[in-house]
């Protein structure tokens, strides 16, 4: 009778026909662990896509690796409720607080939807931005902020987009290569005409000074109308592009210019500009380009601004929208028309030299794709300059960041190069929908008290506050001080201008200390036209269209397969690839479960071969946890494919005659199984972490089969006892194999091969032909004495030897 296998399991998952209900955390007599793992909270301002399940995907392997060692790693889910793309769905009435918080939950839940469905851990801490303790929370920590004085206000320049009419930081705009006009004016000084240069023109109505240098020397060129002054070293690349006619009159050094006043032209039309400006020395400026004077409006640039002394009469003429205020005559007219007007103007009282066009570039906003300009107005910063005990504070948190692990390692490089160059972070924007900042102490205590039972919001209907709110990355930064033990933080490579700064500033400033020892950064989801996976650019498919069509084991694995150092290319068409590997690892385990049955526990006899694979099943083990726990998550379903693929062609053709012809409970059946079931155990502990449906599926067979026998608990790796017979190619102990070295194993080997290839070639020529009387071996398809072992079985040593026929690939695979 030949023992076929049953149908107990079945290649299909099924997963979205199953009902399938996981436990947060449900083993807490585990070990907690001292790590605690950070969520960066994503904005609640629509549903998922496929770069959010990337960065979960991460966390979870993760979490579960920490499993596999008893071991319960801790960590949070939460969600940004403010900012300007929740306010830009939400238009500004009297209901718009409401409308945000009724906005804001409404994607909440569907974003917890979309995480159920891919049976995700990490759900220890479930927290929201918009909480009234989260906000008493942030004002507290505000509060102590401002005893400490480390907060400053100041008047500054910053990104502006008249668009959303929101500030924007560095991480939110985009360079792009335009073609522009640079102007070539001539302003009055004295008797002569300085010659300036710029690429704002409409930034002239904001001019309070011009630069020069000191050490170089400047011509003054005489024409027919007027004296002309420019810079030496741009001599014969001026009089090319202006197309002068004259001859030079005379030099003068730099230092001539020092505090000397001169007259803009738009001193008769406009009465502000009575006033005398004075030329301010420059070091930075680009002798190459230009004239040699650059004009400067300190409200329309940060080098301008930086550079000008009289920081505190700072004029500035445009308000949020960039349309001119203050002035009867431009009143009320954009910035677009006003530069159109002043080119008119110039040209026709013949101040305007030349007008030229080139290629440089410039910034636009990441979400409209609209140009971007500076503003000035007053900003809340932390200031990183701040000293404690004669030391710099900036110079202790770099030396405290080499101390973390990053992978990879190349953003140790990027994360300290801009927090070094920083004299301070920002915390606050000019919005509505947001925590506002109140900037007194005893307000902000009393504030703080309202907030725990009531929305912050509620504090633009008591008093008329400023339109300040706290910066988002601020707002979501503060969980880090809930947690003091150390952490674990993995996002986007995004994350590295903002929110990795964000949480290293609010930590150092709460513990005086990082509490951080590992940060973990993974590139984008792309099209195949290499456009990132956007809320904003809305350019990706929902997941309720990607699970339709796929299930979630097959989507977690093709992200997996792939380095999350680099761009993941994403599409529905492409997934398919990781069918193969899905489909071979269900047909693996299909094999092996509906062939293990009828096996014997209480008498566990193993073959040298079989012990063979059990030992180097450990060694495997090991190898990838490894690769799990350092994020080579690829490498670690290359090393499981190339098991499956060595156990296919090497294993199952010495299996498949064990269990099919031997009898139900020999010995030589009941070793195969035995091979079965470890295989089985140590499939389940590995695919735990990456492919967690089957590994539970697996979990539950064992339950169903195995646990009604006497309640006997195996564990992964069973202590052997009582391995067989007195014959060679069984072993009685363990230690005989521990005691054996690996050369010696391996010559081992090589003396049965020989044994096996000389024996059959000789029995076939000679034995076979004089026909002695022998038993036929039905397995083998040798002849057999009587006193060979396994005689009354009828199966023979050749048999047993036939097993090691493919031994240089084993060689080659060890």
């Amino acid at each position: 009778m030949l023992n076929l296998p049953k149908k107990i399991y079945f290649m299909q998952a099924n997963l979205i026909k199953k009902n399938f209900f996981i436990n947060n955390y449900y083993l807490f007599k585990n070990k907690l662990c001292d790590l605690f793992l950070i969520d960066g909270p994503p904005f609640a301002n629509g549903n998922f896509h496929i770069g959010h399940i990337l960065n979960k995907t991460i966390k979870n392997i993760l979490i579960n690796t920490f499993y596999l060692d008893n071991i319960v790693l801790l960590s949070n889910s939460g969600s940004d409720c403010h900012g300007l793309p929740i306010e830009q769905l939400n238009k500004i009435n009297n209901f718009f607080f409401l409308n945000c918080r009724n906005f804001v939950c409404k994607n909440i839940q569907s974003q917890k939807i979309s995480l159920n469905n891919f049976y995700f851990l990490n759900k220890y801490y479930l927290y929201n931005t918009m909480e009234p303790r989260y906000e008493s929370l942030q004002y507290k920590f505000f509060n102590y902020l401002l005893i400490k004085n480390i907060v400053n206000i100041e008047n500054i320049p910053i990104l502006w987009c008249f668009k959303c009419i929101s500030s924007l930081s560095y991480s939110e705009i985009l360079y792009k290569k335009i073609n522009s006009s640079s102007f070539y004016i001539k302003i009055k000084f004295e008797i002569y005409y300085i010659i300036i240069w710029t690429t704002t023109l409409w930034s002239l109505i904001n001019n309070q000074a011009i630069f020069f240098t000191n050490n170089i020397f400047y011509i003054i060129y005489k024409t027919k109308k007027n004296y002309l002054v420019f810079s030496k070293k741009i001599f014969y690349k001026l009089l090319k592009i202006l197309k002068l006619k004259g001859k030079i009159f005379s030099f003068l050094k730099g230092c001539y210019f020092f505090l000397k006043k001169y007259n803009l032209f738009f001193k008769k039309i406009i009465n502000f500009f009575k006033k005398n400006n004075v030329l301010i020395n420059n070091y930075y400026i680009d002798k190459n380009i230009g004239s040699g004077f650059i004009h400067c409006s300190p409200s329309n640039g940060i080098e301008d601004y930086e550079l000008f002394k009289n920081k505190n009469n700072i004029n500035n003429f445009y308000n949020k929208k960039y349309i001119i205020k203050h002035l009867k005559i431009f009143n009320k007219i954009n910035l677009f028309y006003f530069n159109k007007i002043l080119y008119k103007f110039l040209k026709k009282r013949n101040i305007l030299l030349k007008k030229e066009k080139i290629i440089h570039n410039f910034m636009f906003c990441w979400r409209h794709k609209k140009p971007i300009f500076y503003y000035l107005s007053k900003q809340i910063f932390l200031n990183l300059n701040f000293f404690y005990k004669k030391k710099n504070i900036k110079i202790i948190l770099l030396n405290l960041i080499k101390k973390i692990n990053f992978f990879p390692k190349f953003i140790i490089k990027n994360l300290s190069n801009m927090i070094y160059n920083r004299s301070n972070w920002c915390i606050s924007r000019q919005r509505y929908w947001g925590i506002p900042i109140v900037l007194n102490k005893i307000n902000n205590s009393f504030y703080k008290n309202i907030s725990k039972n009531f929305s912050s919001h509620i504090l633009f209907y008591l008093k008329k506050i400023n339109q300040n709110i706290f910066d988002v990355w601020f707002d979501s930064s503060i969980i880090s001080i809930l947690f003091n033990n150390k952490k674990i933080i993995i996002e986007g490579k995004d994350q590295i201008r903002g929110w990795y700064q964000s949480i290293l500033i609010v930590n150092f400033f709460c513990y005086f200390k990082t509490n951080i020892k590992k940060i973990i950064s993974h590139n984008f989801c792309i099209d195949k036209n290499g456009n990132k996976l956007s809320k904003s650019s809305k350019n990706y498919k929902s997941l309720k269209y990607i699970l339709n069509t796929n299930s979630n084991e097959i989507v977690k694995l093709y992200l997996l397969e792939h380095d999350f150092t680099k761009n993941i290319i994403f599409d529905n068409n492409i997934i398919k690839n990781s069918y193969f590997t899905y489909i071979v690892i269900r047909n693996f385990i299909k094999f092996l479960v509906n062939n293990l049955y009828s096996f014997n526990f209480k008498n566990i006899n193993l073959l040298l071969f079989d012990y063979w694979i059990i030992i180097k099943q450990k060694k495997i083990e090991k190898i990838i946890k490894k690769l799990l726990l350092n994020f080579n998550f690829y490498n670690s379903i290359k090393i499981i494919k190339l098991y499956i693929s060595f156990i296919n062609l090497n294993y199952f053709n010495y299996l498949k005659n064990n269990i099919y012809i031997c009898k139900k409970f020999s010995y030589i059946r009941n070793s195969s199984l035995f091979t079965i079931f470890n295989i089985l155990s140590f499939l389940k502990r590995i695919l735990f972490p990456i492919l967690y449906y089957t590994s539970i599926e697996l979990n539950n067979l064992f339950n169903y089969y195995y646990n009604n026998k006497k309640k006997i608990f195996f564990s992964f790796f069973l202590k052997l006892k009582k391995i067989i017979n007195k014959n060679i190619f069984f072993f009685k102990k363990i230690k005989i194999l521990k005691k054996i070295k690996n050369d010696i194993f391996y010559f081992f080997f090589e003396k049965i091969f020989f044994l096996n290839f000389y024996w059959n070639w000789f029995k076939y020529k000679f034995y076979h032909k004089k026909k002695i009387k022998k038993n036929f071996c039905y397995i083998s398809k040798n002849f057999i004495y009587k006193n060979f072992f396994f005689y009354k079985k009828k199966t023979c040593k050749i048999c047993l030897l036939n097993i090691f026929h493919n031994y240089q690939e084993i060689r080659f695979y060890v």
